[in-house]
């Protein structure tokens, strides 16, 4: 009965239609945007960033290639299997000599002006360590009757940990005291260094977010004279600027709430993509009622930009996405999200948790709720409430992260919290071991994870790995269907113990992988108290 009613109704609808044809009428069409249901986009962006739910194909069997980066387990992506082990994220050491970076206060000056990290390079050439900073925290004059917003400044360092402020003296703000500016107003939200450009005067760029308004009868207006948007700039050494003010290149967001956003938010970042070869920008979407989230978009030139598409919406109700900056390090993507925690306190409180991804552009959590830098619960430091990391740099073997701080209420109401803390905005440094954002644990019961097939090109295998005391780590080798290959079974395999960020893997026939270059070989990590932060074949 019902096929023949949907027979009879498909009959109908094409009858109607050869009808409307045959008398010279168009079909009627419809509208240019299909209809949404705005309340499931919590729910719809919330799972995004679920690696089951962006990855739904079982790829166990499937073979993978891999060069000579180290293999970090942030995400599934390597796994086949796992038996008795759970994936850990670790945290980084905070710099005990923290603030690295503090404002430049006047004298009467105001605890508001800010030491804001936009970005953090690293040369071979003197200075080693490069870093520009908002600095300036309000309006000021500009052009007649104008006022112009903020201000970037330069610091430099040949270690990384102790900065200057060059007295470059090429601008100056009336009253500021202020000497080490290179862009007398704005935001840096993406800092480029290009040294093959062909312009000589453009080896460094910047994205730049500048607003500058009306002012009349001494009061500032709404009135805009520069739109506040993001504006390309550029220089020949990351000192002297100059930028195009005519027309931004991306619309600032100043109407939250609503499909289409009409701008990206004040927490964007761009960053350069060495992998793809273009440009990315990270950037802020707020969507009803006032959801904080984030998004993604790309550019070969920095001035025509793809459709921006979500990337990351909170996982908990009471959170939200503050800010997030991407990474990309042994070839692959490593993310930070600055979680704002709502109701821990008035000014925006925001710890860290983890990201990854293998592509640029589908982004997936790592250790979903586990922090990556998180608040103190002694409330007794200068970042123990809002840290919000953005740049991150390889130093010899260790990993160095910079990031944004300041104490919240939270704190500063905290009657044991020391007058050495009360700062404004300052920069400060967290580091780690290299890889070890995330370990694959084994208890006292031994733990196995298997990798997919893995093409490979090398004769040792590595690790990165922590064995407890009475715990130990092995590693067999399997064939494609599993079966294991002899001479490199796990009873073959000298136990691997200590901590070391390079751990070679040996068997009682030898270290060498003999005669399996492009085997499809599966590996297979047996942990007992023991911590696995990556592998590599060399």
């Amino acid at each position: 009965m019902r096929k023949t009613a949907l027979a009879v109704g498909v009959v109908a609808a094409w009858i109607g239609l050869m009808s409307a044809t045959a008398a010279g009428k168009e079909p009627a069409g419809g509208p240019l945007t299909e209809p949404l249901d705005e309340s499931q986009l919590p729910i719809t962006w919330r799972n995004l960033s679920n690696e089951r739910v962006m990855f739904p194909l079982d790829m166990k069997d499937m073979p993978i290639k891999i060069g000579r980066e180290r293999q970090l387990f942030l995400d599934n992506y390597l796994i086949a299997d796992s038996a008795n082990v759970r994936r850990q994220v670790q945290r980084p050491s905070r710099y005990k000599g923290n603030p690295i970076l503090t404002p430049f206060l006047p004298k009467g000056g105001s605890p508001e002006y800010r030491a804001i990290a936009a970005h953090v390079m690293q040369f071979k050439t003197s200075p080693r360590f490069r870093m520009w900073y908002q600095s300036f925290p309000d309006w000021h004059d500009w052009r007649p009757d104008e006022k112009i917003r903020f201000a970037s400044s330069y610091a430099v360092s040949e270690d990384g940990i102790h900065w200057s402020k060059p007295n470059l003296d090429l601008h100056r703000i009336e009253g500021s005291g202020l000497r080490n500016i290179v862009i007398p107003y704005g935001l840096m939200h993406g800092v480029f260094h290009e040294p093959h450009e062909p312009d000589p005067q453009k080896r460094f760029k910047a994205l730049v977010c500048v607003e500058a308004r009306r002012v009349r009868d001494g009061n500032l207006t709404r009135e805009y004279t520069i739109p506040e948007g993001y504006y390309l700039h550029w220089s020949p050494d990351g000192i002297h600027w100059k930028g195009d003010l005519t027309r931004y290149i991306i619309p600032s967001l100043l109407r939250s709430g609503v499909l289409p956003q009409n701008g990206v938010g004040d927490t964007s970042r761009f960053w350069w993509d060495p992998l793809r070869r273009r440009y990315v920008g990270d950037v802020k979407f707020v969507i009803a009622p006032k959801h904080r989230c984030r998004g993604i978009m790309e550019s070969v030139d920095l001035v025509h930009w793809s459709q921006a598409t979500p990337t990351f919406f909170a996982r908990l109700d009471d959170n939200q996405i503050y800010g997030h900056r991407g990474f990309v390090y042994q070839g692959l993507y490593l993310g930070m999200r600055w979680v704002y925690v709502m109701g821990r306190s008035k000014h925006h409180s925001s710890n860290v948790e983890l990201d990854c991804s293998r592509d640029g552009r589908t982004w997936t959590r790592v250790g979903a709720g586990q922090p990556f830098m998180d608040f103190n619960p002694k409330r007794d430091t200068w970042d123990a409430g809002k840290m919000r990391p953005v740049a991150m740099l390889e130093v010899g073997d260790e990993i160095w992260i910079y990031y944004n701080g300041k104490p919240t209420d939270v704190e500063t109401e905290n009657p044991a919290f020391p007058d050495s803390q009360r700062v404004g905005n300052c920069i400060g440094l967290a580091r780690l071991p290299r890889d070890r954002f995330a370990s694959i644990n084994g208890g006292d019961e031994v733990g196995r994870l298997t990798t997919r097939p893995i093409d490979f090109h090398g004769s040792r295998l590595h690790v990165n790995a922590i064995v407890a005391r009475g715990g130990e780590l092995r590693v067999e080798l399997l064939s494609h269907d599993g079966k294991p290959i002899a001479d490199y079974r796990a009873a073959d395999c000298l136990p691997i113990t200590g901590d070391g960020i390079d751990l070679p893997v040996s068997w009682k026939a030898g270290a060498k992988l003999v005669g399996l270059d492009h085997s499809r070989v599966r590996f297979r990590f047996s942990l007992k108290n023991a911590k696995l932060f990556s592998f590599w074949v060399d």
